[in-house]
């Protein structure tokens, strides 16, 4: 029996969560969740205006989800909800400095991850993986 695209990528998501959740940084800090991504997301972004309503798409979750994840980020002194210089109905999420400094961690725990996860790979072979990945995305953006 031929396995599915869409099986084989929940089982290597679910494989892939489960050892980044594992990773003492991620438990130490209770980065589980999206938490860590949100952290690097905000951090690539820093200096630039960003809103709950950014992080939904960046992350396709739902409005829910991501209030609970921030709540849990500020709750831990990760991230801070500042009112918008634009707009006084918005809040700006930024990272603090402990955010940063956590995020630094977290960073080259999943840098070693990445070597990892495509060792054994060409340059072109991952340009191609990450090539079809793309494409799988748009088709599921389509449905």
């Amino acid at each position: 029996m031929q396995k599915s695209v869409g099986f084989e990528i929940r089982a290597i998501t679910n494989q892939l969560k489960r050892h980044i959740n594992s990773l003492p940084v991620f438990q130490q800090y209770d980065l589980r969740g999206g938490r860590g991504y949100i952290l690097g997301f905000l951090y690539d972004h820093s200096g630039k205006s960003i809103y709950q309503k950014d992080i939904e798409e960046e992350m396709a979750l739902r409005k829910s989800s991501v209030t609970s994840l921030l709540n849990n980020l500020e709750k831990n002194g990760l991230i801070e909800r500042r009112p918008s210089s634009e707009d006084a109905r918005l809040k700006s999420v930024v990272l603090t400095d402990k955010g940063c400094k956590i995020h630094e961690e977290v960073a080259s725990e999943i840098d070693r991850v990445e070597e990892l996860l495509t060792e054994g790979f060409s340059a072109e072979e991952t340009a191609t993986f990450m090539s079809l990945l793309a494409r799988i995305e748009r088709n599921i953006e389509n449905i």
